[in-house]
Order: C-alpha cells, then structure tokens, then sequence
C-alpha cells in the first residue's frame, strides 16, 4: 500500500481498540503518516496493555475488536491511501490456562503433539509449573486445589486460582476404570477408559485426541458420572492420609510437576523469554511451528490486509540469519521487514533480507549529538566525588557485575543446559574429558558474561570471521587467571564456540550459548546497570553507552551515511514503548550537561534540605544520595509530574536496579522511604523552597529544551531512513519507562489542534518566543516536514545525505548540525542547533558560517518554517539562515516546474 514513508506506532489494549484507531484515520492521514504500526494484536492475555503475552497466534485479539475490527480499521486506512505494519511475536508465548498448546503440552507431555512448540528439557522430568504462592503441601492442606471439567475443552483439571492444570491420560483413564464398577449402567466407561489409556501409550495424533474428547464430552453429559468423577478427584485432593498416598500417586502421574514460584529460579527446565517463567520460548526454528505462528500474519499479508512485519526480540530466535530468510521468502519481495535488534555502538545490521531495525541505535546517536561531551564530564567528575558514578573504565566491569548476578540469579537453569551440553562435548575426547561440570560452569560464565554484544550469529555452518571476532574480543575481556585448569576450560569452550559445527551437540551448544548472551545483557545492562548509574539520566537509553554518551557532529555524519549506503528504510524512532525515556523528557535532561555546574549547585542544595528527611538505617540513609539524584532529575525532565507518575517509576527503578530489593524479594521499607521523600518534594509545604528553585530552573530551560525537542525532531523526520512517531509523540513527550509511556493518550486535543492550524504557508515560531506550553508547535513541525516527505519523495526515498561544513572557533561549531539531501534537482539544506541553551543565548550564529557545495551556488531556497527566502551561496552566515527561530529547513528547486511550494501550501485534508 503506497510507500513506506512515515510510521505512527499505536499501542492497542483493552482501552485502545482497532474502532477507536479507525476513527482516529482522518487525523493520522492529516498529520502525514503513510502506515500504521500496530503493536501486538494476536490473542493475549485477558487484559493485557501490551499484547506481548500472546496465547493465540492464530487469532486476533477479540479484546481489540477481532479480525472483523481489524478489518473495518485497515478499509478505513485503504480509503485514506494507507497502510499498516504488524508487530509479531514468533519468540515467544504468554504461558497458562487460556493458552491451548500450553494445556496440551501440560496433559500429554514429551510425547503430545504440541511439545513440539516448546523447548523442554524433558531429561530432568516433568515440566515444571511455579504458580504457588506456597509449598505444593500448604497448598493441598489449604484446599486450594480443585477439581474441575472443562467441557469447552474437553478435559479434567486442576484449579489453582485462574490457573487450570489439565490431568494426562494415565489419571483420566484410571478415574473412568474406577468409576466402571459404581456405574454399571454406563457399560461405555472400560472401552472409554482403554481408549485414553492408550494415549497414554503414545496414540498422541491430534485426530486421535480429539476423538477422546469428544468420547468424554458424551460421557459428561450425564450429570452424576460428572460429578461421581469429579468427587473422586477431590477425594484424592484432600487424602487424609499422612503419607498423602492417593495425592502422591495423582501428582506422579502428569506431565507437570507443581511448585512454589521461587523454585523456577533452581529448576525450571522450559526456556523462557528473558527469565520470566510466564512467557515461554517457541521454538520457531521448527517449520512446521513456524507455519503455525505466522499463518495469521501471512494470510493478513496474501489477502492485501497488511503491508509488513516488525519481528519482536529477534535475537532470541535459534537462527536469526535463516529465520529473516525463510520471513522473506514467505512474504515475498514488496512487504516490509524491520527486526527488534540492539546493535552495540561500533556493530553493523548483518546483511539479512529485511530492510533494517526497529531503531534503538539511531535514538542513541540522535540523543548522543545533544549530550555536551565536556560538561557531561563534569557531571560524571562531580558524581564520583560523592561516591555515586564510576570512571569510564569502570563501567565494563560494572556490567559485567551485573551479568553475573543476572546470571547467577536469573538463568541458573540455563546456564546448567549449557554445562550439561558442554560436558557431553568434553567427553568425546580423551583430552577434555576430564573438564568437570563445575569447572566447565565457570569458564561459560565468564564468556557468557564479558561477551560485549547481544548475540554472535553463528549457524550450523563454520564460524564467520564477524563472529570469530566477537568470540575473541570476549575471551579479550576476561579477567588474567592464574589458575591453568581454568585457562584450559575457557580454551576449551572458545574452541567449542569458533570451531568444528558438524556435531549436533556442539550446533545445539552454539545454539544455546547465542540465545542466552542477549537476555543477560539485556537483563545485566539495560535493566540492571542503567538503574545504577546516574550521572545524566538521558545517556541511560536502550542500546546506549555510558562510557561514552556524547555523539560528535563528524560521528553522526558518519554513521548516517552508512545509514543512507546500507539501510534506507530502517525506522528512526526518538522513543518506542521500550525505552527509558519518553523523546522530550530525554531532551530536557541533556540540557543539563550544558550548565553542570549550575545544576550541581542546585542539586546539592536540595539535597541538604532533605537530608534531615533520609531516615537513616542499618548505617546507611534511605534513599541513597544515588536516588535522590534519580528523583531531583527525573522532577527536572518531566515537571510537572504527579505523585503517582514518580511513584510508580521510583519502584520500578529501584527493583530493577536490584541493590535494595528486586522484583522477587523487595525491600519495602526502602521503596516507601523513598516513594515518601519524592512524595514531600512534591506536596510538603517544608520543601516549598525546592518547587520554586526546580520551577525557576525550568523556565530557564524552557526555551532551551524546546529547541532541543525540536531540533531532534528535525533531524528524526529528515535523515535517511522511515521516521516512526511513537504513540503521542507528536506532542511534547515528557514519559517515563514503561508502563508510563503507554498512558491513554488525548486523542481528542491533537485532532482539534491540526485541525485549527493554519495553512501550510504560514510562518511557525518555533524559537524561544514561542508559548511555553504549546504542544501543537512540535504537532505543527512533524505535520510540515511529513507534507515535504510526501511532496518530494524522490528526497527521502534515495536522495544522498551530504554533511555540510560550519567553519568558526572548534567549540561553536560543535554546537550546530548541518546537513544537505538532493535528488531529482530538489535541493534540502537542514540546520539545527545541538546544545539548546546555547541557542537560545545565541553565543555563536554571528560567528559561524555554513559552507555549501558550489553546484547549488544561485539558487533560491525558502526556509519552510519561517518562510524566508535565502539565496544560496558558496557561504553563508549561520545567523542570516537561523535568525527566527534558530532552526532552519530550506529547499531549493532547481527546476521551473511549478509546485505548490517546497513547504507545501495545502491545508491539511479532511476525510
């Protein structure tokens, strides 16, 4: 449908509906989006706000509005001239009662046709079920589990309060002989009993299945053998014998052993998304699960209902290389395929068949160009004077910290698989084989841990030299051992890791080794390591670098022409539903590193006044001065903020930073002092003083976080690559982490507020003049630059991106970004400051001159925002091109053919 030429990412859920998008149509058209990007809208959880947990990947959301709703959506899209993108999840499942495969591989085990869609350990016994909020014995003493039937689906079960565990064929089949002799009048029961008593001996087809379902169903219907069934259940539930005999037997027989949640930690033997054990890994690498998990997506696909496919966490996949390929050649050449992949600074996409990420690094590098590197450098110096920020080289040994206690904490089964296959590998030769499991442990732990990106891509086939590098550079970062038995184990597992692929175990190693190196960093950095460091809260961004935030203007100009060489059409989101923070909250906190010292001052002072308030206990202060640095600059980018926003964000931070408390054990007396110190901050009348300290220093920001806000707004919509407007973002976007930046958004001010714009033609103040508080600025600036895109495609479609040349003093050019785009005689000359303060104070336009190539020497341009027009010469002075609004987005036209003007004069269109 059309060309991919923006994205606007809707976040559907029980409050948000495919009708609710379908009458939000005409706006999002209005704005200039060309698609859609629906998140997750496969049949999850009841109640889920995010889809991520999905049970169903064959049917839509009924909670959405089902497919009919998706379809009455897309017909509204296709009426406004444009599509949508699916978000799939083929990683993984939400795990439970409402889940079919789940059940099914709960009530046949190893051998049932659905063990297929999971990865099981089955060596270690049965699956493992760690729902209980107490011992399976408290439980069962309690009388917390019951017997029930289940007639939709045919089977008898276990009720643990929503959780519904189905009994196997061996438990049903002795229940029905049981109950023969009590009902001689049902002379079917010994035939029906023998029947599930051999799929008990492995007659597992689905045809077979269901065969005895619907046997069972027919036998249910009468009433008392129903409940002469279920009464003999309960009895074997509620067994007064000391010995638990009956409940012994019963429990012994299924697929699935029930256990408290803690256990899940020691024993769990299912791999799971990251290490949450309700979202169960799919095993997509098998065809006949892939089939069955993209059948929807692609059906949507073949019927011309969906235009592409965002595929979530694809590192956690077995084989991302042959899964893109295999997605490719399923959806054919003209559908759109961007992955969910973290790439570490120096890392490139790997040459799949897709068209790019999802964008986490080009948030980075945007966001890194308006971190000021010197006074960021202050910040950080300041910190570790207080005790609160390690030196740059540091970090890597932080994270790596973090690692292993994620590691160690999260992924102990994991880690066990790998030892197990590590060891049977070992074995194989008189030379290895004496490595014990324990030592073979260690030497995985430490690769696992200093591996510096998210995952290797090694397939069945040799080791790439990429790949082979990677494995260098983590046995590069080890720490020196002494010891040579541990030398000889990490060689070991190095050799194992970059060597011989023809072994299935080594393969299923390789396999293993890749899937878990990506939740660990993800677990050890992104959500352990970013709670922990606080220098400058911006810099802690998915797929961001603490050592080193700040991205240089020659950097940026670097990488975005590798960008617009390799990766036209990658998304370039300034936030997503994952990241720490919402796009202008970000922007705010950069400003900080312009003026360290003053907000140092400011930070400190606080922090006497509240120190009397931090309760001190067991030696140390509740909150740390750490997070009360965290709250002081979360109330800086986010003011005004409620109580329940930082409330909430607070715990979240806390739990994730795992130092006091965690989500599995959280220390709540922590949490509450320091909910409570966040909490006076903002109402006591005691702390007065820094409400009207933390207000001053806003509006002396304002202006300065405006032009950052738009600046990189600016910078979003105009580079290589399809711009992805997240879910309100066209508005000042002043979120905080999830689940924050999924609040219910006022769909209704944004209509009314494109609505009353005036035409395109009109100037926009954009600079420090404009009102404080208008949203529609921002609305207005994506609005126009959208309208170009669609105006001039040829531009961003396949225009070259040319850096442009500021020539001053060092230290006020780096304060400017300027950059050119040209195709098809259309000329794009965009300039943006990149230190807002400085832009506002207006320190260096007078000095600085912009140099351009001479083939456009003559030509006229016209600054789209102001409306002023330019004539173009070999050199220009900064101030003349930025004088209004200290932004400027120019386009000349080397044609005579007549448009409706570069800026476009249309108003916006009503559907």
């Amino acid at each position: 449908m059309g060309r991919l030429r923006a994205t606007y990412r809707l976040q559907f859920g029980p409050e948000f509906t495919f009708d609710q998008a379908t009458a939000l149509v005409p706006y999002f058209r209005d704005l200039g989006i060309s698609h859609l990007y629906a998140s997750p809208i496969f049949a999850a959880r009841a109640g889920s706000s995010h889809g991520y947990d999905v049970v169903d990947h064959s049917r839509v959301s009924p909670e959405l509005g089902g497919e009919a709703g998706l379809r009455r959506l897309v017909a509204r899209l296709r009426e406004a001239g444009m599509g949508i993108i699916l978000d799939i999840v083929p990683n993984h499942a939400g795990v439970g009662s409402d889940n079919d495969h789940w059940r099914g591989l709960l009530e046949f085990g190893e051998k049932g046709p659905d063990s297929r869609w999971f990865d099981v350990d089955w060596v270690r016994g049965p699956l493992i079920a760690p729902i209980l909020g107490e011992t399976l014995g408290e439980a069962v003493a309690a009388g917390m589990l019951q017997a029930v039937w289940d007639h939709d689906r045919g089977q008898l079960a276990i009720r643990y309060h929503d959780h519904l565990l189905p009994l196997g064929p061996a438990t049903v089949a002795r229940l029905l002989d049981a109950a023969a002799p009590i009902r001689r009048d049902c002379e079917f029961l010994p035939a029906l009993a023998r029947s599930w008593a051999e799929l008990g001996n492995g007659a597992l087809t689905r045809q077979a299945i269901e065969a005895r379902r619907m046997a069972l169903r027919a036998a249910f219907s009468d009433a008392p053998l129903h409940a002469l069934i279920l009464e003999m259940l309960e009895q074997e539930l509620t067994d007064p014998d000391e010995a638990m005999t009956a409940q012994r037997r019963l429990f012994d027989e299924q697929a699935w052993r029930l256990g408290h949640w803690r256990i899940a930690r020691d024993e769990l033997n299912y791999r799971r998304f990251f290490s949450i054990s309700d979202l169960a890994a799919l095993r997509a690498e098998d065809p006949e699960i892939f089939d069955a998990i993209h059948a929807l997506p692609l059906r949507l696909l073949d019927e011309g209902i969906v235009d592409g496919l965002r595929v979530d966490h694809v590192d956690g996949l077995a084989d991302p290389a042959r899964y893109c390929r295999t997605l490719r050649d399923a959806v054919g050449p003209g559908v759109t395929i961007h992955v969910e992949k973290i790439l570490a600074r120096e890392e490139s996409l790997r040459p799949w068949p897709i068209d790019g990420t999802t964008g986490y690094e080009l948030t980075n590098l945007v966001n890194g160009l308006f971190i000021d590197p010197e006074g960021y450098t202050r910040l950080r110096e300041r910190a570790a004077e207080l005790g609160l920020s390690p030196p740059p080289e540091r970090i890597a040994e932080r994270v790596a910290t973090a690692k292993r206690e994620i590691l160690d904490h999260g992924f102990v089964t994991e880690l066990g698989k790998l030892t197990k296959l590590a060891k049977a590998i070992a074995d194989k030769s008189l030379q290895t084989t004496d490595l014990t499991e324990e030592a073979l442990r260690r030497g995985i732990s430490d690769l696992l841990v200093a591996f510096p990106v998210y995952r290797a891509y090694r397939d069945d086939g040799p080791c790439t030299p990429k790949d082979r590098l990677l494995i260098e550079a983590a046995v590069a970062m080890l720490p020196a051992t002494a010891d040579p038995w541990l030398q000889r184990v990490r060689d070991f597992v190095q050799a194992v890791l970059v060597e011989g692929a023809d072994d299935e175990i080594i393969v299923e190693f390789c396999q293993r080794f890749q899937q878990l190196t990506a939740p660990l960093m993800a677990k050890g950095y992104e959500d352990t390591e970013l709670y922990r460091h606080i220098v400058l809260l911006s810099a802690n961004e998915v797929g961001g670098h603490l050592d080193r935030p700040a991205v240089s203007v020659d950097e940026f100009h670097a990488r975005v022409a590798g960008l617009a060489k390799d990766w036209p059409r990658n998304l370039v989101p300034l936030a997503t539903h994952d990241t720490k923070w919402g796009a202008d909250t970000r922007a705010t906190l950069n400003l900080l590193s312009e003026a360290p010292d003053r907000w140092i001052a400011a930070a400190e002072g606080w922090s006497g006044l509240t120190a009397a308030r931090r309760a001190a206990a067991d030696g140390g202060e509740m909150p740390t001065r750490l997070d009360e640095m965290r709250i002081f600059q979360t109330l800086f980018g986010a003011w005004p903020i409620s109580a329940e926003r930082l409330d909430a964000y607070l715990v979240k931070a806390i739990r994730e930073a795992r130092e006091y408390g965690s989500w599995e054990a959280p220390d709540e007396g922590y949490e509450a002092a320091t909910r409570d110190l966040a909490r006076q901050l903002l109402e006591s009348g005691d702390f007065e003083a820094v409400r009207l300290e933390l207000a001053a220093l806003r509006r002396e920001a304002d202006a300065g976080a405006r032009l950052n806000g738009l600046a990189q707004t600016i910078i979003q919509l105009t580079i290589p690559g399809v711009p992805d407007i997240y879910w309100g973002g066209e508005f000042w976007d002043h979120a905080l982490v999830d689940p924050d930046n999924r609040r219910i958004i006022d769909w209704g001010r944004r209509v009314r507020a494109l609505e009353n714009r005036p035409p395109d033609a009109s100037a926009l103040e954009l600079g420090e003049t404009a009102g404080d508080s208008d949203d529609t600025v921002k609305q207005a600036v994506i609005h126009r630059l959208l309208r170009l895109r669609e105006d001039i495609p040829a531009l961003f479609d396949g225009g070259d991106y040319r850096p442009l040349t500021l020539s001053g003093e060092p230290g006020e050019t780096a304060r400017w970004l300027g950059y050119g785009r040209e195709a098809e005689g259309v000329v794009l000359i965009v300039i943006v400051p990149v230190r807002g303060l400085a832009a506002v104070a207006r320190r260096d336009a007078e000095r600085v001159q912009l140099e351009l190539p001479d083939a456009w020497e003559g030509l006229v341009g016209r600054d789209i925002f102001s409306n002023a027009t330019i004539d173009i010469s070999r050199r220009l002075e900064l101030a003349t091109l930025v004088s209004a609004n200290s932004l400027a987005v120019i386009v000349a036209d080397r044609g005579v053919v007549a448009r409706e003007g570069p800026a476009g004069t249309r108003s916006p269109r009503r559907g």
